[in-house]
């Protein structure tokens, strides 16, 4: 009997910590993203549409997708927010500077061109 209960109290653990657990970390995160969107933001929607953020409402903001052409999308359509490259560019130099970083522009890799093989058909 103590064997099942035991049993039991495994799964649940290990339930919860291979599915429930990882899932509300992701819930939050994107919780955060959502809340901390600003006016200008450059977005990329669930539906793979690239905008920026016009105005923003308590559910919802206007997707600027093209100069003049504007979306009303709910907040939970959001799948990432873009960072600039100014700020791409101020992470690559801070990790240069702790000397982290491996810089992947730096490694060339050899690539051959092969000729495509004549057609010796004889007919």
């Amino acid at each position: 009997m103590q064997t099942y209960l035991l049993l039991f109290v495994a799964m649940a653990a290990i339930f919860y910590l291979l599915i429930l657990r990882p899932q509300q970390r992701a819930k939050k995160a994107k919780a955060a993203m959502a809340t901390a969107l600003e006016v200008g933001s450059a977005v990329l929607t669930v539906g793979g549409i690239y905008g920026t953020v016009a105005a923003l409402r308590e559910d919802d903001f206007d997707l600027e997708i093209a100069e003049g052409v504007i979306m009303k999308m709910d907040r939970r359509a959001i799948a990432t927010v873009i960072q600039d490259a100014d700020e791409d560019a101020d992470e690559d130099a801070d990790e240069d500077a702790d000397g982290d970083s491996d810089d992947d522009a730096s490694v060339e890799e050899d690539h051959e061109t092969v000729a495509p093989a004549a057609d010796d058909d004889k007919s």
